[in-house]
């Protein structure tokens, strides 16, 4: 190829006017060719550009990533949850979002999948493995937003990223003898809302957002209408939840059941009361457990407790599943019939498994070689480079 002596990686061609560039790309390939420029600093420029990858995203048309802030970014995104979560977990979004700004870069397109990484792992050493996944499922979210929605940034650098793996362990529920210990030895303002929780499985802010006007005792009806998925449940309860509701002092029809219950203050209190009967491992959530338990374990169906609770998936149920009386017994009749086709009955199947023990022979059995086969050297060999 005709052309001037290269210097600094730009050079002019002797056979065609112009400025030409010469730089190795990343696969490691040189690549050599002409640029617009009417001087050797205007060619450096472009060369320039084209080492750093501007060049090449202006010629693919993609856009550059803007220099929104991480904090500007994540104001965004509580602006855009406002009005499509519950109230509860909105308020809980503070929290989240305060500590992924102190963790991560100034600027949103600086923050690359080793930042991610490296704040997974940190955050891993001082908090739980569920608080680790809830703190990363958030900023995927925030950032597929800025790339799919807003066109801010041209990649989500937190998806398929790994949290942390969470320790194996049951869902906790209480037994009859363990609720009863509990009701007995909590104050009297928490037993109502305990008691509750366990006949209906409601979620503890679903309670506490619990109304009057919702509860209809003649038809044996509760209506949650403010829920985690933002969409209206309706519970039938039984005996057991009249009872409760009936202990309770009626107010106005507009008027919380539980007006003026503090929710944290509720936890705090449940879990002293677990901790101080030896149950180490349970919460008031565990109330909801109990009573998906309890139905599963009496044989009602999973995908009715999945309703009862408010579950979106199937899968969410399924923690459940062991619980069934029939569920063992199912899964170990599942091949019976197939294997008994295989066996035969009685006299036939002791005929097919044989009733003798495995002879003992004193010599290993000879290994299997390219003569005891039948196989020539010279077959071998072609089957060989087969």
């Amino acid at each position: 190829m005709p052309k001037a002596q290269e210097r600094d990686g730009v050079y002019q061609r002797s056979d065609r006017p112009g400025w030409w560039v010469s730089y190795m790309d990343a696969d490691g390939e040189r690549v050599r060719r002409k640029v617009v420029a009417s001087t050797r600093q205007q060619a450096r420029d472009a060369l320039r550009r084209f080492k750093t990858g501007e060049e090449r995203v202006e010629s693919l048309g993609v856009r550059p990533d803007s220099d929104i802030t991480t904090k500007e970014l994540m104001e965004r995104f509580k602006k855009y949850q406002k009005t499509r979560v519950a109230a509860s977990t909105y308020e809980r979004l503070d929290g989240i979002l305060e500590t992924l700004h102190e963790h991560l870069p100034e600027r949103a397109k600086d923050i690359t999948r080793g930042k991610v990484n490296e704040y997974v792992d940190t955050r891993a050493l001082t908090v739980k493995a569920g608080t680790v996944q809830k703190e990363l499922f958030t900023l995927s979210k925030i950032l597929r937003l800025a790339v799919d929605e807003w066109g801010l940034l041209n990649k989500n650098s937190a998806h398929g990223i790994k949290p942390p793996k969470q320790p194996e362990g049951r869902t906790r529920f209480l037994t009859p003898g363990e609720l009863k210990a509990a009701l007995e030895a909590a104050e009297p303002w928490m037993r109502a809302p305990m008691a509750l929780a366990a006949c209906t499985g409601c979620r503890r802010g679903e309670l506490l957002k619990l109304r009057w006007m919702d509860v209809d005792l003649s038809k044996r009806l509760l209506t949650l209408r403010e829920t985690k998925n933002n969409t209206t449940r309706i519970l039938r309860i039984g005996d057991a939840a009249v009872q409760v509701f009936e202990s309770l002092p009626q107010c106005g029809a507009g008027s919380l059941v539980f007006a003026g219950l503090d929710g944290q203050k509720l936890s705090v209190y449940c879990r002293r009361v677990f901790h101080k009967l030896g149950i180490m491992d349970a919460s008031f959530h565990s109330l909801r457990h109990t009573m998906a338990s309890w139905r599963v374990m009496e044989g009602e169906d999973l995908y009715l407790v999945g309703q009862i609770l408010g579950h979106k998936t199937l899968r969410m149920t399924a923690r459940y599943a062991h619980l069934s009386p029939e569920y063992m017994a199912k899964a170990a009749g599942t091949l019976d019939g197939i294997m008994g086709g295989v066996l035969g009955q009685g006299s036939e199947a002791n005929r097919m498994l044989g009733t003798g023990t495995p002879p003992i022979s004193e010599k290993a059995p000879k290994t299997a070689s390219v003569s005891h086969l039948g196989v020539t050297r010279k077959s071998h060999r072609l089957v060989s480079r087969i």
